[in-house]
Parts: structure tokens; C-alpha cells; sequence
């Protein structure tokens, strides 16, 4: 093979150990949200833009509560804001994670796609020299079918 952009293995009992621990993850977070695109984009998001006012608020917060309304519940704000401060780290290295997984998945997926088409191409090659190697080729073939796009003529001036 011309191309190996990805070269590596991940053995059953790893790839388990990665599995329970994903799975320590979720146990540990059951707090995780399932709420739907649509949900979501009701929402105000803090990023970067906001992150400056939640710090300034917190001050705000824990040195002057008699300017806040009776109804403002601060102990689940502090709270809240505690809570987001500690997922933040999470969830970049979780982003950071899921990032270098779906490019690794596509470069191995890419690199095998690519040997499958150079043994796709020895088998077009010797389908009619080796017993046998007809039927697979007819098989792999319908993955290589072209679709021809039938062009209209152009109408004749007349």
C-alpha cells in the first residue's frame, strides 16, 4: 500500500479497557444533558464572550447578596457557577479526545478504503486467470459502478 497515514492496533483487552472507562464516565456524570438541537439553541452560551461577566457576577455575588433580590436563589447560582467552572477542563479534553478519534477513524478508513482498491484492482486484474476471483469481483465490482449521467442533447436550430 502507497498510503498509511495511520499505523497502529488496539488490542481487545485496550479497546475494553476503553470501553469501561468511558463507561466510569457516564456513571459519574449522570447530570449529562440529552436535550435537542432545538433545545439547545434556546439557550444564551457562555464561550469565551461571557466567560469575563461570570467572574465579575461571582464577585459581585459573594460580596454584596443585600443588592440581590429576595426571590435570586444564591446558594444554586454559586453552585451552578462552581459546577461549570469544573466541567470546562472536561469538557475541553473530552473535545480534545473526540477530536483526535474521529481523525484517526477517518485516516485508518482512508488508509484501508486505499488497499481495498489496489486488491479491488488485482482482483479486476487476474478475475479471469484464478478460479473463483470472477464471483468476488462481481461482488466488489458493485461498489466501483459509475453512475453515467445521460446528457441531453441540444436542440437542433432549424
Amino acid at each position: 500500500m502507497d498510503q498509511n497515514l495511520i499505523s497502529g492496533t488496539l488490542t481487545p483487552e485496550d479497546a475494553q479497557a476503553c470501553k469501561d472507562a468511558l463507561e466510569v464516565l457516564f456513571t459519574k456524570m449522570p447530570f449529562l444533558s440529552a436535550m435537542q438541537s432545538m433545545d439547545v439553541s434556546r439557550f444564551f452560551k457562555v464561550g469565551t464572550t461571557y466567560q469575563p461577566l461570570l467572574d465579575l457576577v461571582m464577585q459581585v455575588v459573594e460580596t454584596h447578596p443585600e443588592i440581590l433580590s429576595p426571590v435570586f436563589d444564591k446558594d444554586e447560582f454559586m453552585k451552578d457557577s462552581e459546577f461549570y467552572a469544573s466541567l470546562g477542563p472536561l469538557a475541553m479534553r473530552v473535545s480534545e479526545l473526540h477530536a483526535g478519534l474521529d481523525k484517526t477513524v477517518m485516516a485508518v478508513g482512508s488508509d484501508t478504503l486505499k488497499g481495498a482498491r489496489e486488491v479491488y484492482a488485482a482482483v479486476k486484474q487476474h478475475k479471469n486467470k484464478v478460479p473463483g476471483l470472477s464471483a468476488v469481483y462481481d461482488e466488489m465490482s458493485a461498489f466501483f459502478k459509475k453512475n453515467k449521467i445521460k446528457t441531453a442533447s441540444a436542440p437542433s436550430e432549424g
